[in-house]
């Protein structure tokens, strides 16, 4: 039996919270917690009680909620974020390898991922998910931002050394774009488009859909461009190219540029 559910949140126009729930205790860590009243609200149909807040990076679409959700919910004592991306509220900078519980039985794992933020993490819980933030998308990548292509390797080298049935749960329903420029990426990968074609299908939560998430390490493996940058026909698209680090900054050049055009 797994020692903890996940329960995913909707928020604002396309992010996503996550309620972790430790299945013997009921105590619950909330992830990204924009959304204070939702967040809650899953809380109580799921009885559980929320006293831990990861916060994968410091963006206000991912920690704006933390201080109105710590004075709203006497419960929470433990506020969590990456060392030096000076998150709201934390209590407790965490960095690569750091590990803590939430309840009595689930263990959470920090993978120090910086990047898109510069003390962006990844958490990695039970096992069996990570969640992602900003970092990892399904069938993409965030923003570079303050980071280098070189940080975003690793932190993608990081997270795809997880085992293959690990669930993968992102900060935004991004996946059909993500998908449409992949198959631009690698127009003769048939896994790429069948999932198009099935995340046209699904919709987004946000909008009444199913939504896509979560996706699993194989599948990032199978369709993510920026998972792929050793793969033929990624270094195909990349050009003539030795360095991974390159090729990842060729990949993400490559969806800004399509994303202008699409």
């Amino acid at each position: 039996m797994a020692n903890c559910t996940v329960i995913p949140v909707p928020a604002l126009s396309d992010n996503y919270m996550y309620l972790i729930v430790d299945n013997e205790t009921k105590q619950a860590a909330a992830v990204d917690p924009v959304d204070i009243d939702a967040i809650q609200k899953a809380a109580v149909d799921n009885g559980a009680t929320i006293n831990t807040i990861l916060t994968t990076h410091n963006h206000w679409d991912h920690s704006g909620g933390n201080l109105k959700l710590v004075k709203a919910v006497s419960s929470i004592d433990r506020v969590y974020g990456g060392i030096g991306d000076d998150v709201p509220g934390c209590t407790h900078e965490v960095g690569d390898g750091d590990t803590f519980k939430i309840g009595t039985n689930t263990t959470v794992k920090v993978l120090f991922t910086p990047c898109h933020t510069q003390g962006h993490v990844c958490y990695h819980v039970d096992d069996a998910h990570v969640f992602t933030g900003d970092t990892m998308f399904v069938s993409g990548a965030g923003n570079f931002n303050t980071g280098t292509p070189a940080q975003m390797t690793e932190a993608f080298d990081k997270i795809l050394g997880l085992p293959e049935s690990t669930n993968v749960w992102v900060g935004h329903e991004y996946t059909a774009k993500n998908c449409a420029f992949a198959c631009f990426c690698e127009p003769n990968n048939e896994e790429i488009k069948k999932r198009l074609e099935w995340a046209k299908g699904q919709g987004s939560i946000h909008s009444g859909g199913k939504g896509t998430i979560p996706s699993t390490i194989a599948m990032e493996k199978a369709c993510n461009p920026f998972a792929r940058i050793d793969h033929l026909s990624v270094m195909d698209f990349c050009g003539p190219c030795d360095d991974r680090s390159e090729r990842m900054r060729l990949v993400r050049k490559g969806k800004d540029d399509w994303g202008k055009m699409a």
